[in-house]
């Protein structure tokens, strides 16, 4: 029981580096402070990326570890 529940948290958190680095990436690309509509355009794409990366993590740990 204990191992499974250091491989889940091993998976999230080895999945959160590339959402780091895409977050950065963003603000550079989108740069949220210069305006609203900038804002709230970034604001909707990390909302889809928690969305995906949601599904998507759910799945390799579903995957990964069966029950």
């Amino acid at each position: 029981m204990k191992f499974r529940s250091l491989l889940i948290l091993l998976i999230i958190a080895l999945a959160l580096i590339p959402v780091y680095y895409f977050n950065r990436w963003l603000q550079r690309v989108l740069r949220p402070k210069d305006s609203a509509g900038r804002f709230f355009l970034f604001l909707f794409v990390n909302f889809l990326m928690i969305v995906v990366y949601t599904v998507l993590m759910v799945g390799v740990v579903v995957r990964v570890i069966p029950h």
